[in-house]
């Protein structure tokens, strides 16, 4: 199932726009995805946030509920995270030249929390270990660079 079949469709846009996200395809259309400020519903107390996304020629608005305004912004980033990247079109960013569209993965919040912890362990692991490679490379470029230099007399 996408995630534009599993999202709410919206009706009325909720707050102002408080980010928007431009793209360019490598054929030259443009895209946008905007994420509108949380409002809370009279009726329920919960909020609902409004995600905007534009792109093939259409706009599309979908909602998304929370018990908080905080819980309704944390989902609208998630949702337009996975609308930019799971588009048909090869969408680039103005922030990346490699095709990262700038929205990190975020991970499913029904997932026990056990399996959430395990998975922040392994990140956490591999990211320690980039960091330990990138400074052991970084400190063996300088030793060549300090090895290379002419000697002045």
């Amino acid at each position: 199932m996408t995630t534009v079949t599993r999202l709410m469709r919206g009706r009325k846009p909720t707050g102002p726009i408080l980010a928007e996200r431009k793209f360019k395809s490598s054929g030259g259309a443009r895209a946008s995805i905007r994420v509108r400020a949380p409002a809370r519903d009279s009726r329920t107390g919960n909020y609902r946030c409004c995600v905007e996304w534009v792109h093939s020629g259409k706009r599309e608005l979908f909602e998304l509920w929370g018990i908080d305004s905080m819980q309704a912004l944390q989902l609208a980033l998630r949702a337009a995270g996975d609308l930019v990247n799971g588009d048909e079109e090869d969408l680039r960013w103005v922030g990346s030249d490699d095709g990262y569209l700038g929205f990190p993965r975020t991970y499913p919040e029904f997932l026990p929390k056990a399996l959430l912890r395990k998975l922040e362990r392994m990140i956490d692991r591999e990211i320690a270990a980039h960091a330990r490679k990138s400074a052991a490379e970084r400190k063996q470029s300088r030793a060549r660079a300090g090895r290379s230099k002419p000697i002045s007399g």
